[in-house]
């Protein structure tokens, strides 16, 4: 098996095994919004986000849609501490 046909199959496994192998440690998104773009962010378990509801409560809209995408590879932001 050649060098390139390896990698992939090692990919592809890494892939399927997502939830055990892959596990986010930051990012920074943009989120585009209905009425203003925003900054989210994480960190090491910390979440973070430029909208007022993030800022006064902790958690928002924004913070839970990218939880969404992100399944099990980042912490959940209620838990984060």
């Amino acid at each position: 098996m050649d060098a390139i046909a390896s990698r992939i199959i090692k990919a592809r496994q890494y892939a399927a095994e997502r939830d055990q192998r892959i596990h986010v440690i930051s990012f920074e998104v943009r989120i585009d919004g209905e009425n203003a773009n925003h900054q989210v962010s994480y960190n090491r378990g910390k979440w973070g986000c430029d909208c007022e509801e993030s800022m006064r409560r902790g958690i928002c809209a924004h913070i839970m849609a990218m939880e969404e995408i992100m399944g099990d590879t980042v912490e959940p932001a209620m838990t984060a501490a």
